[in-house]
C-alpha cells in the first residue's frame, strides 16, 4: 500500500497527487478515454526496445506540478537506459514488468555500468526513482506491461530532460545525441 502523505512515496511535495487528479476529473466531469499519442511516440521510438504506446495525460488535465504519461510495453518492450533530472514514481497498471537500477563508473557520453538493484512490478505497487538514477523499465518476458509514470519538475516547475543511453544493458550505456 502507498502512504500518500509521505514525501517520496508519490514525489517531492505533492504527496496527494492521484487523489488531486482523481478529483479534478471527478469535479469537471473530465471522464476521458486515453488514446495513444502518435506524435509523442514517433518523437520518442529511439529511447524504446520493442513496440510501446505513450499516453500524455498532464497534456489532459493540464498539470503545471509534474508530466504524467500512460505507458505500455507490448511484448517485452521497455526503454532504454536512462536517468531523469528529478525523479520519477511509477504505478504499474497491468501485467508484469521490471525495474532495473544501476550505477555507473565514469562520466561523459559512454560510462560503464553495473546493475545495483533489479525490481518486479505489478499491479498495486508504487516505486519511486531518484534524480539523476540511471535505470530501464519495461515488461518482463514476452508479457504486456503497462504504467503510470510521473516525473517530476524542477523547481519553479522547470521540465526536467531524460538523459537517455544507448546500451548492452550490461556493461557500458552510451548517451544517445
Amino acid at each position: 500500500m502507498v502512504d500518500f502523505h509521505h514525501e517520496n512515496s508519490i514525489g517531492n511535495t505533492n504527496g496527494l497527487l492521484l487523489i488531486q487528479i482523481s478529483c479534478l476529473l471527478l469535479e469537471k466531469g473530465n471522464v476521458f478515454t486515453m488514446k495513444m499519442d502518435k506524435k509523442l511516440v514517433k518523437k520518442t521510438k529511439n529511447y524504446f526496445v520493442g513496440h510501446v504506446l505513450l499516453q500524455n495525460i498532464s497534456k489532459v488535465i493540464r498539470s503545471k506540478e509534474e508530466k504524467i504519461y500512460h505507458v505500455t510495453f507490448k511484448s517485452g518492450a521497455r526503454t532504454k537506459i536512462h536517468y531523469h533530472q528529478a525523479g520519477q514514481t511509477l504505478i504499474p497498471t497491468g501485467g508484469k514488468g521490471m525495474l532495473v537500477m544501476f550505477s555507473t563508473k565514469n562520466t561523459g557520453s559512454t560510462v560503464k555500468i553495473k546493475k545495483t538493484e533489479s525490481i518486479n512490478l505489478a499491479k498495486g505497487d508504487a516505486v519511486y526513482i531518484p534524480a539523476q538514477k540511471l535505470h530501464w523499465h519495461g515488461a518482463i518476458g514476452k508479457n504486456d506491461f503497462s504504467h503510470i509514470a510521473i516525473n517530476a519538475k524542477l523547481p519553479g516547475y522547470i521540465e526536467s530532460k531524460t538523459i537517455w543511453y544507448d546500451s548492452d544493458f550490461q556493461t557500458f550505456a552510451k548517451k544517445i545525441k
